[in-house]
């Protein structure tokens, strides 16, 4: 008899190992600092912050996305051609709105969102019993970690360190890692062929740079556009004044009179109009024809980009010292990333 109980108690146990499994958890820290239970095999994400999907498509973990961010074409602008489903997914909220009926209906594992995501946003989420992760790329203070232009006592190594951080921790939720610690090698490499052929540039004979777009909006102290014009040898001119993403005036542009002036892929339309602005007709980057349309892979925004760090800094580089980079073959440094990571030929 004794037996035959231990034996129906065994049987019982298995019976609902498959279940205990499927409720198994683990935790992560987010880069709010927040201690976030996860399911431990996660298979469907819901992403609403453009950085982080497009770090999971590098990771080759898009399978998971099941859901994503309203304005993605706005910001990753080339990311159907790396995706193929994704103008077909649902999406059920934006950078700082969710819509929880839509939500619900995709039955997440997990959303990730900004960190600058509104918190009764990220608290409706948590309280549907949604695990939430919010992912910024930069390494802050908690006090600046949910700002959208953090006070960054060292930038550089705030968007070094934030950006290993978000790809690992990526790797990690979508059980990615090792995916996740062969892309960070890739970027450090190559921002080591940076360095050692750009050398040291006194901060006199740095190149005046500027971002432009098709508004007299940019990029000041804290943000990664400033961090990038810095590592490839040139200065910002409006980081001295301006700090996070502020407008300025044609005064301003004109008093700081920049040498090469940058527009974004993502605003590309602005160039031509630019050129053909009597008022920009008086800088001397639009006189010298120094304007530059950046490529897809550079992402000199707010946040930093593996592809940016590994490529966009490079490609500022040798744009702005192209004497320093003759032996660097960008063109095959891109296409080689975006083989491993993109799985598409970059052209």
């Amino acid at each position: 008899m004794k037996k035959f109980l231990r034996l129906t108690l065994l049987a019982s146990l298995l019976l609902l190992l498959p279940c205990a499994s499927a409720f198994a958890q683990r935790t992560v820290t987010d880069q709010l600092g927040r201690t976030v239970a996860i399911p431990d095999t996660v298979k469907r994400v819901v992403v609403l912050q453009h950085q982080s999907l497009d770090i999971m498509i590098q990771l080759g973990a898009q399978d998971k996305v099941v859901g994503l961010m309203d304005k993605w074409e706005k910001y990753l602008p080339g990311a159907a051609k790396t995706m193929a489903d994704i103008q077909s997914l649902p999406t059920p909220g934006g950078l700082d709105t969710v819509n929880m009926e839509a939500l619900l209906a995709l039955n997440p594992d997990l959303v990730i969102v900004t960190h600058y995501a509104p918190k009764e946003m990220i608290r409706q989420i948590s309280d549907a019993k949604i695990p939430v992760v919010a992912v910024s790329l930069f390494d802050a203070a908690s006090d600046e970690a949910a700002k959208l232009n953090p006070d960054l006592a060292d930038a550089q190594a705030a968007y070094n360190k934030g950006l290993k951080d978000a790809v690992l921790l990526l790797g990690e939720i979508c059980n990615k890692q090792a995916r996740a610690e062969r892309l960070m090698q890739v970027v450090e490499a190559n921002q080591k062929v940076l360095k050692s052929h750009l050398g040291d540039i006194p901060e006199d004979r740095r190149i005046k740079c500027y971002m432009a777009r098709n508004n007299l909006h940019t990029y000041g102290a804290g943000k990664y556009t400033s961090v990038i014009m810095e590592r490839a040898g040139g200065v910002n001119v409006v980081a001295k004044e301006v700090t996070g993403f502020k407008e300025v005036t044609m005064e301003d542009v004109l008093r700081w009179n920049p040498e090469v002036v940058f527009v974004q892929w993502r605003h590309r339309s602005a160039a031509d109009g630019l050129r053909n602005d009597p008022a920009w007709q008086q800088v001397s980057a639009i006189k010298n024809g120094r304007l530059y349309v950046t490529p897809e892979y550079v992402k000199p925004w707010g946040h930093a980009l593996p592809e940016s760090m590994a490529l966009g800094e490079l490609w500022m580089a040798k744009t702005l010292y192209p004497e320093k980079f003759k032996d660097v073959d960008l063109d095959a440094m891109v296409e080689s990333y975006y083989q491993e990571f993109y799985g598409v030929a970059f052209k």
